[in-house]
This record gives C-alpha cells, structure tokens and sequence, in this order.
C-alpha cells in the first residue's frame, strides 16, 4: 500500500509540473525557526516549518509557515497543504529554548491551506480549500542534539516542491500542541536560528 501511495504521489507531482503554472513563495531566512515532524490523530503525518526572515522583492519582515499533513484512506490517499505569510506576533517570543505558534487560518488571508484527496479505485484527484481551523504547537529544546547545518536540499509533497538552501544552528525539541484538530504529544522537533537561508516552496497542483 506505501509502495502505491509514495508512486502516485510522484506520478501526480510529475503531471502537475507538466500541466500546470507553478506558484513561488520564497523567503530569505535569517532568524529564529523551528520545525516538526510527527504521528498525529489517527495516524496521519504531520510536518511543519515556521521561519522569521525577509521578503526578498520588498525587503521587509516576513514571518512564513508551511505545512503538511498525509493520511492513507482505503484507497489511496488525503493530503493537506499550507503555506504563506502569517503575523510576527503568531510567534511568542524569539528564544529558540521555548517557541509558541498560534495562528486562526481564518483569520490570515494571506495563508492559503489545500486538501487534496486521491482514488486508487478511480484513478482521480480532487482538490479545494481546507475548513479553516487553529494551529497551536509549542516547542522546548532538549538539546539531546545540537546541530549545525549547511545544505541544499529539496522536499516533493503531492502538492508541492520545497527547495533549501540552509545555514543554520538547531537543537532537538519536544513538540505539543495541536494542527487543524490533529492532536500532537510526541513530535520530533527542532528549534534555533537561521542564517542568510532561502526557502522556496514552488506548487506543483
């Protein structure tokens, strides 16, 4: 079933390329981030990446989250997707030891959130706006690890490619809260500072 799950999902990343216009969002990343990668309510995966940096056409701060969340059905598949600008004030505080994000999709006209949902049965996807609902997550570093990192690196989602060039300081965090209504006690985090990073999220549906 993963084996099928994981080919569709390069298949439709492959015919949205080819079908469709790309939309870009891109950050220049210098300050404090932190991320999450966890098991969720009823299995479903949940990543989430939320950065202070500047917008590279106007220069101004900019506050960027995306994220994703991915659960099998019977046959096949839904994915969501978020992405977009959010206030600074979503962020509590800037010490990466302790980071608090709480944002109301339905109050932040700049953050766009997609569900698609794939049929093996059919062979089909269909796609529209997410419900609007609340993120909360909360991370504290445990420094079990302490990381410095310089990398490039690219993410494919079903809706999205993700594209990093990454510099940056980290350490491991516990991650509670909750995503749209998904319960999360355990994530695997990270929290810290990035310095002259650029993210660009390019959709591919």
């Amino acid at each position: 079933m993963k084996s099928k799950v994981f080919s569709a999902l390069l298949l439709f990343s492959s015919l949205s390329l080819m079908a469709q216009d790309n939309t870009h969002i891109v950050q220049h990343q210098n300050g404090l981030f932190a991320t999450v990668s966890a098991f969720a309510t009823g299995e479903t995966r949940v990543s989430l990446n939320v950065s202070r940096g500047t917008d590279p056409l106007t220069g101004q701060a900019s506050t960027l989250v995306f994220f994703d969340t991915f659960v099998e059905t019977d046959d096949g598949f839904t994915d969501t997707f978020g992405a977009g600008t959010i206030p600074d004030n979503a962020i509590s505080g800037d010490d990466p030891a302790h980071v608090v994000l709480d944002i109301d999709t339905s109050q932040v006209t700049t953050l766009t959130v997609t569900t698609c949902t794939f049929s093996f049965g059919s062979f089909t996807e269909s796609c529209g706006p997410a419900p609007a609902g609340t993120i909360h997550l909360e991370w504290r570093q445990t420094k079990i690890f302490n990381a410095h990192t310089s990398t490039d690196s690219q993410q494919t989602f079903s809706q999205v490619r993700i594209n990093f060039h990454l510099v940056s300081d980290s350490a491991s965090a516990n991650v509670t809260g909750s995503l749209l209504g998904l319960d999360i006690n355990t994530g695997d985090g990270s929290a810290g500072v990035n310095h002259n990073s650029v993210v660009t999220i390019t959709r591919t549906n």
